[in-house]
């Protein structure tokens, strides 16, 4: 009396083969629906609605990203700034040690020689900032000094376009 029950809720003697054919199991219908999905049937993709969730979570965390990130990469350019002109000073202090002047021009720190053509501790190539401008330098009161224009290349400014020497000004 239970299977009549059940085939008469299928619809009839169709209901008693079952929708997949006769003696179908659970888990041939769901292999069946699987492979009607994988086929492109009903179902097959994402919802419009999930694709926005992603794109916003992915929004949001370059968001984050970004944020987090800007304020190390201007700490990372200054600091290479701040290096880089020491570094300057330090060559032209080295080769007016070896020679018994200063270099007149950041060129002449690239790579110098002696007077007997020996190769002094210099600079191996002219350096840039991090905005890929040529750093300046001179010299002041018989001290060699190296200048930083920062991002504009301009002088003055504020933050990432401002200027920086090395040694730092007195005035």
């Amino acid at each position: 009396m239970n299977e009549r029950w059940i085939a008469g809720r299928r619809g009839g003697a169709a209901g008693a083969r079952g929708a997949f054919g006769v003696g179908d199991t659970g888990k041939q219908r769901l292999s069946a629906l699987r492979r009607k999905r994988l086929v492109g049937g009903v179902g097959g993709g994402f919802t419009l609605l999930e694709l926005i969730v992603v794109i916003t979570i992915i929004g949001i965390l370059g968001t984050l990203v970004a944020v987090k990130v800007g304020p190390i990469i201007i700490r990372t350019n200054r600091t290479k700034v701040a290096h880089d002109l020491r570094r300057i000073v330090e060559a032209a202090k080295l080769i007016q040690v070896s020679t018994g002047t200063l270099p007149g021009s950041l060129e002449e720190l690239v790579n110098p020689k002696d007077q007997d053509g020996h190769e002094l501790a210099g600079l191996e190539e002219s350096p840039l900032d991090p905005w890929n401008h040529p750093y300046l330098y001179e010299v002041r009161e018989g001290s060699p000094v190296a200048i930083c224009l920062g991002r504009d290349a301009r002088v003055g400014g504020d933050g990432e376009d401002a200027d920086h020497e090395w040694p730092a000004s007195r005035d």
